[in-house]
């Protein structure tokens, strides 16, 4: 995923990005975040925190970097979309093709910034790679008050050392009673589905596991975003065969 993307996350719902990119340099760059300033500025601390961390050691870049993600989140605007999904894709950036306007990597960041109540995530295989890009922003989520649950087959193996470092990474960073892992029944079938819920209104479904080589590119993946009615009827699917 590009930079840009993953700072364009936290600008996405400001009403100016490129007024909220100079603020958003500033809190990066200070000694301390002064919250309660950033909440003024339309900014999620938490967020800004994840931000600040992973990038302590790149100071030079941040301005930079700030204002390529207000780009980023004006192009998106730029393009209007009346439809109640949107193609996503993982692929080498110089492959995309005209008209696609969102890479798996920066939706998943997305449904994870605006969630205020759930995130549900179900996918056949997950590793370090793949998980740790989500891993402080999911963190960052369970702080705020969002309940994050993550569903995995039963026949999973792979995903044991990357809920290791999840679980360790919201133990420090966030809030451990909001976050859970499920699995699916003995005797459901097996779960070849890729899907990230958020607040049961907007979702992820596509092709991409929670993998390093799924979300960074290295695949060909595809997948939509759907927004409203149909979410919660992927949630209910999910509710069938997850063990109680």
């Amino acid at each position: 995923m590009d930079h840009a993307e993953l700072v364009g996350g936290v600008l996405v719902d400001c009403p100016d990005p490129r007024a909220s990119a100079g603020d958003l340099t500033r809190f990066m760059m200070a000694t301390q975040l002064d919250r309660a300033a950033a909440i003024r500025a339309g900014l999620e601390p938490e967020l800004v925190e994840v931000l600040r961390s992973r990038y302590a050691n790149d100071r030079e870049r941040i301005p930079a970097l700030c204002q390529e993600a207000a780009a980023w989140v004006l192009g998106r605007r730029s393009i209007a979309s009346a439809e109640p999904w949107e193609l996503v894709a993982s692929l080498p950036r110089t492959d995309v093709p005209e008209g696609l306007r969102r890479t798996t990597g920066e939706t998943l960041i997305q449904l994870v910034v605006q969630a205020t109540q759930t995130l549900r995530l179900a996918a056949p295989f997950i590793d370090q790679p793949g998980l740790s890009f989500l891993a402080e922003a999911l963190a960052a989520a369970t702080t705020r008050g969002v309940r994050l649950e993550i569903l995995l087959p039963t026949r999973s193996t792979s995903a044991d050392d990357a809920i290791d470092d999840l679980t360790t990474t919201i133990s420090a960073e966030g809030r451990s009673t909001n976050f859970l892992v499920s699995r699916l029944r003995e005797d459901a079938p097996w779960a070849h589905l890729k899907v990230l819920t958020s607040d049961s209104k907007a979702a992820y479904i596509g092709s991409a596991n929670v993998t390093g080589a799924g979300i960074g590119g290295r695949n060909l993946e595809l997948g939509v975003l759907v927004r409203g009615e149909p979410v919660m009827v992927v949630e209910r699917v999910l509710d069938i065969y997850r063990s109680s």
